[in-house]
């Protein structure tokens, strides 16, 4: 994999995004809704509307994933479509790519003092991040699981260096997200209306680098000795 090549696919992929836009109105809507939720009284309904904001975003990014993958390969279905084919699949994976997060982060929380922890956790978090950065993708172009996990952190080794651009990409929007819900909490009490802008705009920014590097590494898996997924059909 050259660098020519991801200068090219990354021009492929901000023309999909930028030519799609309705797409990102879906995430948009569900990051809004839960910025403006600092204007709520505490209670049960404030509480209520973040948990179901986090559950549908939960649900809306495979669904928004399984819309670029078919752009991509230029055989487009429809929403409820895509939703069967690739949603279940997609939580199923996360369950498997967490389990050894959980159970490292695990083994440093029980081995480490209190005041250390979150440092230790968020680290490793970033580490199994950049190890399963193929991995989504990996499984939208297969359409297998198990083989997804060992095809794509077998691809970002033999790919380390030349990866290298990939990694910053997906480094850079993991640390957006975490300076802003570390470093903005602050502004909910005290400039709530700023807080909302930046949190949408922090959020918004850090979600398209995502989705272009998820469009980027499609377009560079479907290329490689990966498996492909049985042709989808309504």
């Amino acid at each position: 994999m050259e660098s020519l090549h991801l200068r090219t696919y990354l021009v492929y992929a901000f023309y999909i995004v930028r030519t799609h836009p309705t797409i990102l109105l879906f995430l948009g809507c569900i990051g809004l809704l839960n910025g403006i939720t600092v204007y709520f009284p505490e209670n049960n309904f404030a509480s209520l509307v973040s948990s179901l904001t986090i559950i549908s975003a939960i649900f809306i990014m495979p669904v928004i994933y399984g819309m670029y993958y078919e752009i991509v390969e230029e055989k487009y279905t429809s929403v409820v479509n895509i939703f069967r084919t690739y949603v279940s699949g997609y939580l199923l994976l996360l369950f498997c790519m967490y389990i050894p997060i959980i159970s490292t982060t695990a083994l440093i929380m029980s081995g480490t003092n209190g005041e250390g922890n979150v440092a230790y956790v968020m680290l490793t978090i970033m580490l199994f991040i950049l190890l399963f950065v193929y991995v989504i993708p990996s499984y939208y172009v297969s359409g297998t699981i198990l083989d997804s996990i060992s095809y794509g952190v077998q691809f970002f080794f033999k790919n380390l260096l030349s990866s290298a651009p990939v990694l910053v990409m997906a480094l850079f929007s993991e640390m957006l997200l975490l300076i802003s819900h570390y470093k903005f909490e602050s502004l909910k009490e005290n400039s709530p209306s700023l807080f909302v802008v930046i949190d949408f705009s922090v959020y918004m920014v850090a979600t398209i680098i995502d989705f272009l590097l998820f469009i980027m590494l499609i377009y560079i898996l479907r290329n490689q000795d990966l498996k492909k997924r049985e042709p989808i059909s309504d």
